[in-house]
C-alpha cells in the first residue's frame, strides 16, 4: 500500500459518496463529473488493497473495511478542518515598513500616506525616522530603512536611487500679524528691513534662494540669519519679525493653522523635485511597493491641484 497517493481529495469524495449515499448526488454536491468521483474512489481503494463501498440498484452499502475507514476518515477531516481554523483564527503577524522623511516631506505627504496604508494594509506597521539626508542614508545603506521619502539631495548616491514625484516650492513666510503680511505685492527691496532666515551655505535649499536673489538684479546684501534648526526659525519668525524661505512641507501645518502667511513670491528658481530614494544593491520589500504606490498616486493628485 503506497499512502503518498492517497490526498485530500480521495479522503472527499469518499465521505460525500456515504454521507449522500450516491455517487451521482457526491458528484453534484462536489460540482465535479461523476466519473471523476468514481475514478476517486477506485484509486482509493486500489491503494487501500480493500473494498469500502459495495454500489447497488438502492445506492452505496459500506462493506465491514468501509466501516472503518469511514470513522477515521471523518474523524481525518474533522481535525484538517480545526486545524485551518485555528491558523486563519491567529492574528497575522505584522509585516514592519520603515520609512526615513526629510523634514519637508514628514508632514505634508507622509501623513496622509501613512493613513491610507494603515485603512488599506492593517497588518502592516509604518515606522517613520526623520532626520537630515546624511543620517536617512546611512540607514537606507544599513538596510534599517526601506525607503527616502523628501527632497532630491544630489549629493552622496552611491548605491541609492532617486524618483521625481512632484515639484515642490520654496515659500517665504512671515507670522500672521507681520507688517508685510496684509501686502498684496511686495518685492525684494521690502524685505530688506528684517532678517532673512534662510539654509546654510551650500545646501541645494539656500543655492536656490541665492540664485533667486541674484535673478532679481539686488546686488546689495540682504540680513542673513542660517539655519537648519526649524524650531529657532520659528521662534524667530514669530517673536522677531524674521521672513523664513522654507520648503513648503515644513510649513504646510502652520500655514493651515493661520500660524504664518505665504508672502507673494513665485519663482521657478524656488521650485524642487521631491520624491523617494531607494536602495540600488537589493529589491524594495512588498510592503515598500505598496507604500510607492500610495506615494505615487497622492503625489499625482497634488500635482493635478497645483
Amino acid at each position: 500500500m503506497n499512502l503518498s497517493t492517497i490526498n485530500l481529495r480521495h479522503f472527499r469524495v469518499f465521505l460525500a459518496v456515504v454521507s449522500s449515499g450516491s455517487l451521482a448526488t457526491a458528484s453534484k454536491l462536489l460540482h465535479i463529473t461523476l466519473s471523476a468521483v468514481s475514478k476517486s474512489l477506485k484509486e482509493l481503494e486500489q491503494e487501500l488493497g480493500v473494498q469500502l463501498l459495495v454500489r447497488g440498484r438502492k445506492g452505496v452499502q459500506l462493506t465491514q473495511a468501509g466501516e472503518a475507514f469511514n470513522k477515521h476518515a471523518a474523524q481525518t477531516m474533522a481535525s484538517f478542518r480545526l486545524a485551518m481554523d485555528d491558523v486563519q483564527a491567529v492574528p497575522q503577524a505584522p509585516q514592519v515598513l520603515k520609512v526615513g522623511a526629510l523634514p519637508a516631506a514628514a508632514g505634508y505627504m507622509l501623513a496622509p500616506v501613512v493613513a491610507q496604508m494603515r485603512e488599506r494594509y492593517p497588518h502592516v506597521q509604518v515606522q517613520v525616522v526623520s532626520g537630515l539626508y546624511d543620517y536617512l542614508v546611512g540607514k537606507l545603506r544599513t538596510r534599517e530603512l526601506d525607503l527616502i521619502v523628501g527632497r532630491l539631495i544630489g549629493r552622496d548616491m552611491v548605491g541609492v536611487s532617486f524618483e521625481a514625484l512632484y515639484e515642490e516650492d520654496l515659500l517665504l513666510v512671515v507670522r500672521h500679524g507681520h507688517p508685510l503680511a496684509q501686502r498684496e505685492r511686495l518685492t525684494l527691496e521690502d524685505l530688506r528691513p528684517y532678517v532673512l532666515l534662510v539654509s546654510p551655505q551650500g545646501s541645494l535649499v539656500r543655492i536656490s534662494v541665492d540664485n533667486f536673489l541674484l535673478a532679481q538684479g539686488n546686488t546689495e546684501p540682504f540680513q542673513i540669519q542660517e539655519s537648519l534648526s526649524e524650531t529657532f526659525s520659528r521662534v524667530y519668525v514669530h517673536d522677531y519679525d524674521g521672513v523664513w524661505f522654507v520648503q513648503r512641507g515644513v510649513v504646510d501645518l502652520d500655514l493651515r493653522l493661520g500660524l504664518v502667511k505665504q508672502l507673494p513670491f513665485t519663482s521657478p528658481l524656488l521650485r524642487a523635485p521631491i520624491g523617494l530614494t531607494s536602495p540600488t544593491d537589493r529589491p524594495m520589500a512588498e510592503v515598500a511597493v505598496q507604500f510607492a504606490g500610495l506615494l505615487r498616486q497622492w503625489c499625482s493628485a497634488q500635482a493635478v491641484f497645483q
